[in-house]
């Protein structure tokens, strides 16, 4: 696919949009994450925001191929730093042990991306945060994950911080650039790249636009990549993954419930209301769940919770409790179930349209 993209001095050119990779970021949920994979997106996340289950995912996906780029988090604790001074600063020990357990996962890490430690706009101490985790930075490069440094304005040229970092480095790292023009300016971004000629660059918290298209122009043998946030506008009352999560997974309960298929989620028989033995399912129940069915169903929690088989269940709904309520409470736990799934298959099919 070609796309124009007009220069400062209004000619323009012709640029292969394939050439620019866009890690599709702002969600470390496990269900979010598994719709990227099966879409076979580029995958951003906050290492700090995911969790083990995430961490294992993310890892194996790099492992089989899949482009993941993992952010320390600096940029969000800056934002948050600035409404509030009392946000301790991160702690980028944590930050790395998170790194490794994504790599711990990992055959094959060519296709990790990790962010060094930095504070954003300062580039003095983002370097002496370089010189303090070195170690940890060429430890993470020998598993085989690519290394990424933002660049910080200061007291040096962005060239000159360019090439104090190689020189402490002695690696061909990926260069960080903001995407915020208050941050660095569009000058000042062709200037480095037509100064330097990094291998790599990725502007960080940008979707693919005019601004990445005329660096890759002034650059060509650059590698550019991005990192967009497309979920959150679709998330939201009105909205269309918000929308189109809730419908499906209404109907998928109601066809459940009824022990039928919906569309290729064969799974769902296995929530026939008329199959499903509700003291199987108190024994699986948390105390939170177990409540639930206590206040819909009229009956003591601990009563539920101490019956012995399945004829003292319904000899408790028969003489405490109300059928409907039994039902109510099964309608909202085969939701439970099948919404993570419902959500997962709406964000692959949205991320297959490039909508998410």
């Amino acid at each position: 696919v070609l796309c124009s993209a007009r220069l400062a001095n209004g000619m323009c050119c012709w640029l292969d949009a394939h050439n620019i990779t866009t890690y599709k970021s702002g969600s470390s949920a496990k269900a979010d994450i598994l719709g990227y994979i099966s879409a076979r997106s580029p995958i951003g996340i906050t290492a700090l925001d995911a969790s083990a289950p995430v961490r294992k995912i993310v890892g194996q996906y790099a492992s089989s191929g899949g482009l993941v780029f993992a952010d320390s988090g600096a940029f969000r604790n800056f934002k948050a730093r600035l409404k509030d001074s009392s946000i301790p600063l991160i702690n980028f020990d944590t930050v790395f042990e998170r790194y490794h357990d994504i790599l711990d996962h990992c055959t094959n890490a060519q296709s990790l991306i990790v962010v060094a430690p930095d504070r954003v706009g300062e580039q003095e101490y983002s370097y002496q945060l370089l010189v303090e985790y070195l170690h940890e930075i060429k430890l993470i490069s020998r598993r085989g994950a690519k290394i990424m440094v933002p660049m910080q304005k200061g007291a040096l040229s962005m060239a000159q911080h360019y090439a104090r970092c190689k020189a402490l480095l002695n690696l061909n790292f990926i260069v960080g650039l903001p995407s915020n023009a208050e941050a660095v300016s569009r000058a000042e971004v062709f200037e480095f790249v037509q100064t330097v000629r990094p291998s790599e660059v990725h502007f960080l918290g940008s979707a693919e636009n005019s601004l990445v298209h005329e660096a890759k122009h002034k650059s060509p043998t650059t590698e550019f990549s991005c990192d967009a946030t497309l979920l959150r506008k679709h998330i939201g009352a009105g909205r269309l993954l918000t929308e189109m999560h809730q419908q499906i997974g209404s109907e998928l309960v109601c066809y459940a419930l009824q022990g039928r298929s919906y569309a290729d989620y064969a799974e769902n028989e296995c929530f026939d209301e008329s199959e499903l033995d509700l003291f199987d399912l108190i024994q699986e129940l948390s105390n939170g769940e177990l409540q639930s069915l206590s206040e819909l169903s009229g009956i003591d929690a601990d009563e539920l919770r101490s019956a012995t088989d399945a004829s003292d269940v319904d000899e408790l709904v028969s003489q405490k409790g109300n059928y409907q309520g039994v039902g109510l409470f099964i309608a909202n736990w085969v939701h439970s179930q099948v919404s993570p799934k419902v959500r997962t298959r709406v964000v692959s099919d949205l991320a297959q349209r490039n909508i998410v």
